[in-house]
């Protein structure tokens, strides 16, 4: 397979009123009109760089010419061109045909070309738009900013006719020292193949066969003594090898990828890596650094990955979508533990039958590209959404029982924010919760009891603090003994009370910090956060580091002495389960969706009178 960057400077434009498709933008004619109104963008990025469109949600075309050389263009190709990932509806067109149109602004997506339609001389089109609506996923309301644009990778594939695609490998151990290897593929024509195992380090063969005139499908199975597994202490890496052969003779290399030896699975109460018990300590991360909105450097993100390991953690939630898959590679190599969802956040059109479809393609589309990465150990199907409603709780489950069908291999869950109204968890690998205790709720001191309050329900499972955290500016800082709000003193005593307690709790399996960096929300619009969520660890300028930062190598592994409050917990569960219950679905939830929707909507202004008044 030959891969051609299409990656570059485009020429691009707001489509303010919705003309571009009426009009024919997408024909190269028209295109030679606009050209002098366009302005220049690079590609992969998103135009919410460009500083007057900042704050930009809506239609945006994007223009690029590219050349084929006459060995490019022949009847032995099949052509596809990739999208690593565009935000939100896409539509493409090229030398003014119609390609398809994708939604979803997280996962890759592609389209086969016919090579009559392609020349040497070829005019790419690509129009998104980010505008918010209901029925989409994530919905009208969501706490993080809504870059646009095209911000991934664009590639054209010249692929053989005769090919390998969709390859899994899986790992399996058969005995104490004994591996199993799966790795199965689809075919498209008619080959033969030849399959190496190579250490990653040394390049050395481990295993290597031939499979002849395969058709359809393909299947290997192998067995290995011994292996070097994969592990955050210990991220050995394979490299599996399939290339084509005629007439005995290595011809073309068709896959050729990393994959590591290791099996997560739940037993009981407890998370097991490769058979021993794994307790997750990591910190959420959004895919955003101000400067370069998601398209962030390869080095920037394993600078990221890198500190996180040096302060302990082990794990990583991208939150609340997939990131780029560079970032995996990394987590791979370094030895980070990756939880993955899709971006079904709060409130969301959970009646309707096309959000189900969406949801199931877009769990579809994650699993397939990153099912071969050791570093990825969890699916999860939404985060913080209504589920005390029966409806909500059958569409999440159904949502669990597709992402099982397609991998087998990993943890399948969800995030629930609901303490006592969560009638869902039973059906999850690992139960959770996102608690924020000294912030916006209660004492960090009531933690324990409220863990054993929520544990009823779920009680042989393991249970994942999956966020709490507190907020602060980097820089401000307590005058008073009293402990303020979004000053680093605060922050720092909720998160070592908390984390303190998660270690002391034997029945607790992990618990992730929210959040690694500050990001942009336009919701957050106080003094202290003027346009960003403030509990991260790190500013936005991620090389100012909070108090919490420094404090954390300390006492990542610090316990506190607590006190047994399993019965008192199942005694207060008893009494306020049905009452929370009721009073949580009439009430509460639809006044905070109505919330989270109008305070978006008032922070957006706030943002834009902002913006106005620095020019």
């Amino acid at each position: 397979m030959k891969v051609i960057s299409l990656n570059g400077k485009w020429k691009c434009s707001p489509d303010l009123n919705d003309v571009g498709i009426q009009d024919k933008w997408y024909d190269l004619s028209k295109f030679n009109e606009l050209q002098d109104l366009l302005e220049e963008i690079e590609i992969p990025s998103s135009f919410n760089l460009i500083q007057k469109y900042s704050l930009y949600e809506g239609i945006f075309w994007h223009f690029f010419e590219f050349k084929l050389s006459k060995d490019d263009l022949n009847e032995r190709t099949n052509y596809r061109l990739n999208f690593k990932g565009c935000n939100y509806l896409t539509l493409v067109w090229i030398n003014g045909i119609f390609l398809g149109y994708h939604e979803g602004g997280f996962t890759p997506f592609s389209f086969d070309i016919e090579r009559k339609i392609l020349k040497e001389k070829n005019f790419l089109v690509v129009r998104t738009d980010n505008t918010r609506r209901k029925g989409q996923i994530p919905d009208l309301a969501f706490d993080w900013f809504n870059w646009g644009g095209i911000y991934r990778d664009v590639e054209l594939q010249l692929l053989n006719k005769n090919r390998v695609e969709n390859i899994q490998i899986k790992t399996n151990l058969i005995t104490s020292d004994e591996w199993k290897i799966s790795i199965s593929f689809t075919v498209k024509g008619h080959l033969s193949i030849n399959w190496k195992i190579l250490d990653g380090k040394s390049g050395n063969i481990i295993k290597e066969g031939v499979e002849r005139n395969l058709e359809k499908k393909g299947h290997v199975s192998v067995t290995l003594k011994e292996p070097k597994t994969w592990s955050p202490e210990k991220p050995n890496l394979y490299y599996l090898k399939i290339a084509s052969i005629e007439k005995d003779k290595e011809n073309e290399v068709l896959f050729n990828q990393h994959f590591g030896i290791r099996q997560i699975e739940v037993v009981g109460n407890r998370i097991l890596l490769n058979k021993k018990p794994i307790t997750l300590k990591g910190v959420s991360l959004h895919e955003e650094l101000i400067q370069y909105g998601r398209t962030i450097p390869t080095e920037k993100r394993e600078r990221d990955l890198l500190d996180i390991k040096s302060l302990g953690f082990n794990t990583v939630r991208t939150a609340h979508y997939s990131h780029d898959e560079s970032l995996l590679n990394l987590a791979d190599k370094v030895g980070i533990l990756i939880l993955e969802e899709i971006p079904i956040w709060g409130k969301f059109d959970y009646k309707n039958p096309r959000t189900f479809i969406l949801a199931c393609k877009m769990i579809k589309e994650m699993i397939f590209r990153d099912f071969n990465h050791p570093s990825v150990i969890w699916w999860s199907v939404g985060n913080e959404i209504p589920i005390e409603n029966p409806l909500v709780s059958r569409f999440i489950k159904n949502l669990m029982d597709w992402a099982r069908k397609l991998d087998d291999t990993r943890i399948v869950t969800y995030v629930s924010y609901r303490i006592f109204s969560d009638i869902c968890r039973r059906h999850a690998d690992v139960a959770t919760i996102n608690f924020y205790f000294g912030w916006y709720f209660a004492s960090v001191k009531q933690i324990n009891l409220f863990l054993n309050i929520m544990r009823i329900p779920a009680y042989n499972k393991p249970w994942i603090f999956t966020e709490f955290g507190a907020g602060a500016k980097y820089g401000f800082h307590q005058k008073l003994k009293k402990f303020v709000k979004y000053s680093e003193e605060r922050q720092l005593l909720t998160l070592e009370y908390s984390i303190r307690t998660f270690n002391a709790l034997d029945h607790l399996s992990g618990w992730l910090i929210w959040n690694y960096r500050d990001f942009r929300s336009l919701s957050r619009q106080n003094k202290f956060q003027m346009g960003f969520n403030r509990k991260g660890i790190v500013s936005e300028k991620t090389f100012e580091k909070k108090l919490i930062y420094h404090r954390l190598p300390k006492i990542i592994e610090a316990k506190r002495k607590i006190m047994n409050t399993r019965f008192l917990g199942l005694l207060i569960w008893l009494i306020l389960f049905p009452i929370v219950w009721i009073l949580t679905l009439t009430i509460y939830a639809p006044l905070l969706n109505l919330f989270e929707r109008n305070v978006i909507e008032r922070g957006k202004l706030k943002e834009m009178k902002r913006l106005n008044l620095n020019q």
